[in-house]
């Protein structure tokens, strides 16, 4: 069974919740919450990959959320708001919301936006190669991966050690290696490893030489590059090429 994207809905209104909810279920997980409390639990419980907020709470102010989802998650969120509350949207805008909806909303419109949203996450974000669900990364582990995937195309990658990521996300080694472990399930290196895998396969099925690809992804000789693939694959380069 493929796991479903999960969203979760927080909103006091419990007819806009279940019906929205029904409608999206098909294609999503869908998780709800009545209040902003309630919204924030479950965020640090869930894996969740889009929020979908209303800007009024009984509990607490929509943008207070929004500001603490921002601060502390790589999530989207869709604000939900009044007919013509000019206020509204510019505060969303302003604390960095994704999108906005005015009630009522059109749910073709509706999915429409999320599936954009989802897409332009996963871009911007290029961490499939190592299964990992971003929005569940402390901010510290983005950092670090971000910086590892911005020196894959440099020459030096072979000499990229976890002192020197650890510097770039202002922590120890020792700190940033459990972090990696913890949210990642993998070792810095296991980490170096799978993004190499990927960015070869990409590669590969861009046409690209084999000897240009090991070049490009820090292997002094392009044999080097065939074992390792091999290794981590059970195919050769030139095979799984084909």
């Amino acid at each position: 069974m493929v796991n479903k994207t999960t969203i979760l809905i927080i909103d006091d209104d419990r007819e806009v919740c279940s019906t929205t909810g029904v409608l999206l279920e098909d294609e999503y997980k869908v998780l709800i919450a009545f209040s902003g409390a309630e919204g924030l639990y479950i965020l640090s419980k869930e894996i969740v990959s889009l929020v979908m907020l209303d800007y009024r709470l009984p509990d607490m102010d929509g943008i207070k959320v929004l500001k603490n989802i921002k601060e502390n998650y790589k999530i989207p969120v869709i604000m939900i708001t009044g007919v013509g509350d000019k206020e509204a949207v510019l505060k969303s805008w302003r604390y960095k919301a994704d999108y906005y909806f005015d009630k009522p909303f059109k749910i073709e419109e509706l999915k429409e936006k999320i599936i954009e949203i989802l897409k332009q996450a996963n871009e911007t974000f290029p961490f499939d190669a190592l299964g990992i669900v971003h929005s569940r990364l402390s901010p510290h582990t983005v950092k670090a991966l971000e910086f590892i995937v911005s020196s894959m195309s440099k020459d030096d990658l072979e000499k990229l050690s976890l002192i020197e990521v650890s510097a770039v996300s202002s922590i120890s080694p020792k700190y940033l290696a459990t972090l990696f472990k913890k949210e990642c399930g993998l070792s810095f290196q296991e980490i170096i490893s799978s993004l190499k895998i990927d960015r070869a396969k990409k590669l590969l099925n861009e046409g690209g030489e084999i000897k240009e690809i090991s070049a490009e992804l820090g292997f002094k000789y392009p044999n080097s590059f065939r074992k390792f693939f091999k290794k981590l694959t059970g195919k050769s380069p030139s095979e799984a090429k084909k």
